[in-house]
């Protein structure tokens, strides 16, 4: 089947040919249908099937423009971010239809902008319960002839505690209504939901084996906690992949492994729910742009976002609800692409993954950690990738100005290669894991500048935000930036000295956390990496400062001793009164 057999607009099946879909998947061809014939759905369908096709086409297909007053078609979202994806998508399989006019209503954003976009003609309203109780309160929007309704993600609503918002807008829409429920799961209250406001629905629900999983690898690596980060930072370069997510179980992993990779030269974002919904925003735009190519998220952040099909998912942490699994791997696969999903599984979990497979009826394959050889193969192409970018007019005239130079110092072809292939290892350092997470690091002298930017806790940034705004903003190597230090209004980074002005000229104006920031040299030093950090002359000085500080104390104390000894002698009578008076 394709789309052009189900009985959609001919502008509709223009616009979602266009963007490289020709097969229906499993929920699209059995939903679209029954949607198109008016009849009300329940939907059982995960993450990764389509969903917003399904509801969206023949909602599309059914909106007549006789009057652009009325709103015709509604769909709410549990949160702002699939929201906003919905309405996107939807506009995109309207761009033969331009006269429907598709608005999208959350909190988070001004009311007054949204009462604007409004007041000037909607057929279709996307929105999160919260904002839309709003509206109609206030009466900018009036549902009482809206034919078409959709509730996607129904579940995460009702975890989220939007039941009874649901349930009063329900109350604002006309008798006769169409009304469609997906849900990746389906407890006892979404069943009720859909027996008190559902009229004879058609049901639906994909077996896990129509999933998408069928063009999805799933390998796992069997590896200890302390060795993970190692772990990812490997398959990243390994994989070179365009867009990856990696899912981690908590908050302050997110956190960690975004300043891990980035400081390793991995372009890396992190959302999760502590952060405020403007950040939230720009992480997103950011991956979506291709900026970064590594997102790091927490379920939860990530339940309600759609992106295009990542080439990798990783889960760093198996996930604490076995069901969240499905919900992560179905990001990569989708629309006819292959995808690889790879799971991490420390020795004490592997009894997980056989829970895993059984749930998803899928096969999880072990694969051995990378090897040396593949490491090595691995640099190789690096190495090649390198030789051809700088290749280029530009950088090949430097390279023969510089090379000329060096002929001339009696530097031969051999030295040069040579030093090139030690500099290219010395970066990317991919040791293979073998129980132990990489050797000693080689100390090296590197001479380092301070610099200060005007931002800090009071913006809501974390280390990760500013490794990546400085890496972005300049193309030097994650982990070439050195300590980081965040106050309240202002941070401090170390840079490589022999970089400083680069640095300085590339992040003039630049912005961190849609944040305007200015910069200063604080002051320069040198430091020496690898074990202790610490240049020789810094530690000379703090062993000095701490000597002094210890004769301090004794001084202290020797007065404090003296004092209590004059005071002891003030007290103490003469023997010889002492006598007297006894007599």
């Amino acid at each position: 089947m394709t789309f052009k057999d189900l009985d959609l607009q001919e502008e509709i099946v223009r616009a979602v040919l266009e963007k490289g879909y020709e097969n229906p998947t499993d929920i699209q061809s059995e939903a679209i249908p029954i949607l198109l014939e008016n009849h009300d759905l329940l939907a059982q369908s995960q993450t990764g099937t389509g969903k917003t096709a399904a509801f969206g086409l023949p909602m599309l297909s059914s909106i007549n423009r006789e009057d652009k007053k009325i709103t015709q078609g509604l769909v709410l979202c549990p949160t702002r971010e699939l929201c906003m994806q919905v309405a996107d998508e939807m506009r995109s399989f309207a761009r033969y239809k331009q006269d429907i006019k598709i608005v999208c209503v959350y909190g988070g954003s001004p009311i007054d902008k949204q009462i604007k976009d409004i007041k000037r003609g909607v057929d279709i309203v996307v929105a999160t319960p919260g904002r839309l109780m709003d509206h109609l309160r206030r009466r900018t929007i009036r549902l009482n002839n809206c034919k078409h309704v959709v509730l996607d993600e129904a579940d995460e609503m009702l975890n989220m505690g939007f039941i009874d918002d649901i349930i009063e807008i329900f109350s604002y829409l006309p008798e006769q209504r169409q009304m469609a429920l997906f849900s990746a799961t389906m407890p006892k209250e979404i069943i009720k939901l859909s027996d008190d406001f559902l009229v004879n629905p058609k049901k639906i629900a994909l077996s896990r084996n129509n999933l998408t999983v069928s063009r999805i690898e799933q390998v796992y690596y069997n590896v200890e906690s302390n060795q993970k980060i190692d772990l990812v930072k490997q398959l990243l370069q390994i994989h070179q992949s365009k867009g990856t997510m990696i899912f981690c179980n908590t908050k302050k992993m997110v956190d960690e492994l975004a300043t891990q990779l980035n400081k390793a030269g991995f372009p890396a974002l992190g959302l999760h729910g502590d952060m405020k919904q403007e950040m939230r925003s720009m992480v997103m735009n950011r991956f979506r742009q291709g900026m970064v190519s590594v997102l790091i998220a927490t379920d939860v952040a990530a339940r309600g976002i759609d992106v295009d099909s990542m080439d990798v998912v990783i889960n760093y942490d198996i996930p604490q609800e076995l069901e969240y699994y499905v919900h992560r791997i179905g990001r990569t696969g989708r629309a006819g692409k292959e995808g690889l999903a790879i799971t991490l599984v420390p020795r004490r979990q592997h009894y997980a993954i056989r829970q895993i497979e059984r749930l998803s009826n899928s096969t999880i394959t072990e694969k051995p950690l990378p090897s040396k050889e593949e490491l090595n193969e691995v640099l190789v192409q690096q190495l090649h990738q390198d030789i051809e970018k700088w290749s280029s007019e530009e950088q090949g005239k430097l390279f023969k100005i510089a090379y000329e130079g060096l002929q001339k110092r009696g530097v031969t072809q051999e030295e040069v290669i040579i030093a090139f292939i030690n500099k290219t290892i010395s970066e990317y350092n991919l040791e293979a894991i073998k129980g132990k997470s990489g050797d000693k690091q080689t100390k090296n002298r590197t001479e380092i500048s301070r610099i200060m930017l005007s931002i800090g806790n009071n913006d809501d940034i974390s280390a990760a935000h500013i490794v990546s705004g400085v890496a972005t903003a300049t193309g030097i190597k994650g982990r070439d930036i050195g300590k980081i230090k965040i106050s309240d209004s202002t941070t401090t980074v170390e840079v490589p000295r022999e970089h400083l002005k680069m640095v300085m000229d590339k992040i003039s104006g630049m912005t961190i956390n849609n944040i305007r920031v200015e910069s200063q040299i604080e002051d320069e030093f040198a430091v020496s990496e690898g074990r202790g950090g610490r240049d020789r002359n810094r530690s000379r000085g703090r062993n000095d400062r701490s000597r002094d500080k210890r004769n301090d104390r004794n001084r202290d104390n020797d007065n404090r001793n003296k004092d209590r000894r004059n005071d002891r002698s003030r007290d103490r009578k003469p023997r010889s009164q002492s006598r007297g008076r006894s007599k």
